[in-house]
């Protein structure tokens, strides 16, 4: 058990390094490249991510099912989705080129070398996602974090070499990318060299399977990402005539959703007994954690609409001010999102991932609507508000959800008491004496 817990803490404490890693990463390119060049970086990005996440289709998390579920043979996993990789690898790679191409007003012109480059290192993230499950399956701990930090590094050493040679622009960057995401997937592939074989044929039937369980799993995280990216989709095209909006918009998204962190971090400390319960005793323990979930959320936001101004200028500087405008309407985004966070692992963790795959729905097409009637109008203060209907929607959906499967008092998700900061002082300490 010790054992297990080490290894948890030891991923948790990856994931918040990378993604602090990733944030100084962040911090250089757009200090640099300035909002124009980020913006057209962002657009590449966005597009990317959204294809990459439709076209794995779960099929890693499947992975996991098969192996530790069905006791497939761990060479049979590895070979398959393998193969798998390669082949949707290159689909990708092909296909977003195509569409790169085709539309050289919509996305700028990019020196051709460098968007072949990045577009190498988007099919071999889509391996890396199919691939790491595995590694997971195998509780390989270590093996995950350094996978996982190799983009974040990556881009921070890579960006600090190009300012140096005073290279860094967005093609380059782009390029910087392409290069850590193929180093993370070459990396992926040593550590399951062992049960990888071309000799093997190729199971049909395995993938199948593979479809049949990733599809599902697949669903409400096509969705979160399709929500948090079609955003910027939409706002270049009512926008055509320049990336700065874009740029603008993706900086105070950026910095609303690093205030998710803390939440998530503590997330398994809040969920840790809802295994080993039910009935009322999981509804009060759900309604605690909901309850220190939206306490933080709101004390968050009201941090960043007081003092967001000054964290846009500390982070990237002076021409990004006027990503303000944008936060201050995200901001409360980030209560809501902490109470979905709670209500999401609730229904996930009773097998009814179904619902929040339909909540997510209703909130990608609140998002498109309002962004497609708002950003004509009002720019990023429009997109943002689109996010922030779409966000109070999911977190008000949901949070109906539980109260009618578990009987969640909504009042009681709310407002916290004493006893939630003793419980979490409590378990911190508990946390502490394992490891």
């Amino acid at each position: 058990m010790a054992s297990f817990l080490q290894k948890g803490i030891l991923v948790s404490g990856g994931q918040v390094l990378g993604i602090v890693l990733g944030m100084f990463a962040g911090i250089l390119y757009s200090r640099t490249l300035g909002p124009e060049g980020m913006g057209q970086v962002e657009l590449f990005r966005s597009t990317s991510i959204i294809v990459i996440t439709i076209v794995a289709m779960g099929l890693g998390n499947a992975s996991i099912y098969l192996l530790n579920n069905r006791k497939v043979p761990m060479a049979e996993v590895a070979d398959n989705g393998l193969k798998i990789s390669l082949a949707l690898g290159s689909l990708v790679a092909v296909g977003l080129w195509l569409v790169f191409l085709a539309n050289p007003k919509y996305y700028g012109r990019l020196a051709t070398p460098a968007v072949a480059i990045f577009l190498v290192g988007i099919g071999a993230q889509l391996g890396t996602n199919i691939l790491r499950p595995l590694l997971v399956a195998q509780m390989a701990a270590r093996r995950m974090v350094t996978v996982d930090l190799v983009i974040p590094i990556g881009l921070l050493v890579g960006g600090l070499a190009l300012l140096a040679g005073r290279s860094l622009n967005p093609a380059t960057m782009l390029a910087v990318q392409g290069v850590a995401s193929f180093g993370a997937f070459v990396l992926v592939l040593v550590y399951l060299r062992d049960n990888l074989s071309w000799r093997q044929r190729f199971h049909w039937k395995l993938l199948m399977d593979m479809l049949n369980y990733g599809v599902k799993l697949a669903a409400a995280n096509i969705l979160m990402n399709l929500g948090n990216n079609i955003t910027v989709m939409l706002l270049r095209h009512f926008r055509g005539d320049q990336f700065t909006d874009v740029g603008l918009y993706t900086r105070a998204a950026t910095i609303s959703s690093l205030a998710i962190l803390i939440p998530s971090a503590l997330g398994p400390l809040l969920y840790a007994k809802w295994s080993d319960t039910a009935g009322l005793a999981r509804t009060r323990q759900a309604e605690m954690a909901a309850r220190m979930s939206c306490t933080y959320g709101l004390l968050a936001a009201v941090f960043l609409m007081i003092f967001g101004k000054w964290i846009i200028w500390l982070m990237y500087g002076h021409e990004y001010l006027r990503a303000q405008e944008a936060l201050i309407i995200l901001a409360p985004a980030v209560a809501m999102l902490s109470l979905f966070n709670v209500c999401n692992n609730l229904l996930a963790g009773d097998g009814r991932a179904l619902v929040t795959a339909c909540i997510l729905v209703g909130t990608v097409a609140i998002i498109a609507t309002v962004t497609y009637l708002a950003a004509p109008v009002w720019g990023i203060r429009g997109v943002a508000a689109a996010a922030l209907c779409g966000n109070a929607f999911t977190a008000t959906v949901s949070l109906a959800a539980c109260n009618r499967y578990f009987h969640l008092n909504p009042l009681k998700c709310l407002i916290p008491s004493r006893s939630d900061l003793a419980y979490v002082i409590q378990s911190l300490g508990v946390l502490v004496k394992k490891t």
